[in-house]
């Protein structure tokens, strides 16, 4: 079966058998596509394929007629024959390998029809700081399809496993194997091919809004370089810069033709150099993400999501103790980005931190999220409300946790660009959500 365009093909390992391997524990071997059902039947079952072979030599069958019947291509069934010691009609033959892409945020993997009705992914991974391997089996309950798609919540959509499901995985290397059988396969797989892959970050949903119409925005490319031109139909004014994260975690800023008022249609051209994850990202004129999303040229296995959704929130506001805990942790989580990149530490000042302060306090007070206040305050007037005059960035984020508002604030490219910044220090504000939320309202302030 051919591969849809833009699929990667994962390194299939060692040269497997042109059709599934003999099994020498059960003293049989895996039918091949061509024995029909009799075949699959005295393959499944070695008692009964004794049974016809006895009776085959009673009756002066052939004894080839066994082996045909059964459509396995195996010389023998006990333990001298080995693994792979088959063959069969090259009809028959799986590829042994499996091949991913990304679709609609969600990432598929598949591999090339055979005859198994049913099969298994399974993944195997030395993950630092767990007693034993992880083992995730992606396993495709349904029958015929030669695909498993991960997502965002497992039974939407055709997905068949959520985020969550992987979430013992790390970035990095992993062994796979491809597995098939029938309905009742039991404990012993059959397995098809196996190798190694890389995992590697997930993030975000479908390149597509409520409020925009995108065309020419591919989440998946093949090979590196990849040129994309393209168009935005837009639901509200945006600014006219576009942002790209690259996957050595700078950001590029890309400049866009057409309009960016509301109703107009912005327009821009972007070369993905290298491969990875790439973010793309279009910002309203306050600052808030129209549309962020991924897209991933010739890139690592997209299975590790990198949002960060968990945690315990605020249920009322923090004490000066919490404050500079949180305060010390938005620093380290930064700086640790920025030593990335070889850019300098940033140190904690104080004002920064009264300008942060107001803002998230006034935020929750208002029950408000955004860089300018009902009032019309913006970051300007905040810092010269407390006396500072030299340049000021500031990045706002809304989460259950510190690690949460900071993965936020990294995955998108126009806050990242504020945390690499050529600034020397910054300040940190955390305020408790309005009403039942129990969101943390996070302002970052950075400054020359």
């Amino acid at each position: 079966m051919a591969l849809p365009a833009g699929v990667a093909l994962v390194d299939s390992g060692p040269s497997w058998p042109i059709q599934p391997s003999c099994v020498p524990e059960l003293a049989s071997c895996v039918p091949a596509q061509t024995g029909g059902a009799l075949g699959r039947l005295l393959g499944n079952y070695p008692q009964l394929r004794a049974v016809f072979t006895v009776l085959s030599i009673a009756l002066s069958i052939a004894p080839w007629l066994v082996a045909a019947a059964a459509g396995s291509g195996c010389v023998g069934t006990d333990s001298s024959a080995g693994a792979g010691s088959a063959s069969v009609d090259a009809k028959a033959q799986p590829s042994g390998k499996i091949s991913y892409s990304v679709q609609d945020g969600t990432t598929i993997i598949q591999w090339p029809e055979d005859e198994w009705p049913f099969h298994c992914v399974r993944l195997v991974q030395t993950v630092a700081g767990k007693a034993k391997p992880v083992e995730v089996p992606l396993c495709n309950k349904q029958e015929g399809r030669n695909k498993i798609v991960i997502g965002t919540t497992a039974g939407a959509k055709g997905v068949d496993f959520s985020w969550q499901a992987l979430a013992d995985l790390d970035l990095g290397s992993a062994t796979w194997t491809l597995e098939g059988g029938s309905k009742n396969w039991g404990v012993t797989p059959n397995v098809i091919g196996s190798g190694t892959v890389q995992l590697g970050p997930h993030f975000g949903g479908p390149c597509q809004t409520a409020s925009t119409v995108t065309t020419g925005l591919e989440e998946w490319h093949f090979t590196a370089p990849a040129t994309i031109k393209v168009s935005v139909k837009l639901g509200e004014a945006a600014r006219s810069g576009v942002e790209v994260s690259k996957p050595d975690i700078w950001v590029d800023s890309v400049a866009s033709g057409g309009s960016a008022a509301k109703g107009g249609t912005l327009t821009f051209s972007y070369t993905f150099a290298k491969p990875g994850m790439y973010t793309v990202e279009v910002n309203n004129t306050a600052g808030g993400a129209i549309l962020n999303c991924a897209v991933y040229v010739a890139a690592d296995l997209p299975l590790i999501a990198v949002e960060v959704t968990s945690g315990a929130g605020l249920v009322a506001p923090p004490s000066e103790t919490q404050l500079a805990t949180y305060r010390q942790k938005l620093l380290d989580l930064t700086n640790a980005e920025r030593n990335k990149v070889g850019l300098a530490a940033l140190q904690l000042d104080e004002t920064l931190n009264k300008i942060a302060q107001h803002h998230s306090d006034d935020m929750g007070q208002k029950g408000y999220f955004a860089h300018n206040s009902p009032d019309g305050e913006g970051p300007g007037d905040r810092a010269k409300k407390f006396g500072w005059t030299k340049g000021i960035g500031e990045n706002i984020a809304s989460n259950l946790s510190i690690e949460g508002a900071h993965n936020g604030l990294f995955w998108s490219a126009a806050h990242r660009k504020n945390m690499l910044g050529a600034y020397k220090v910054a300040g940190f504000g955390v305020a408790k959500a309005a009403g039942e939320s129990k969101n943390m309202l996070v302002t970052e302030n950075f400054g020359d």
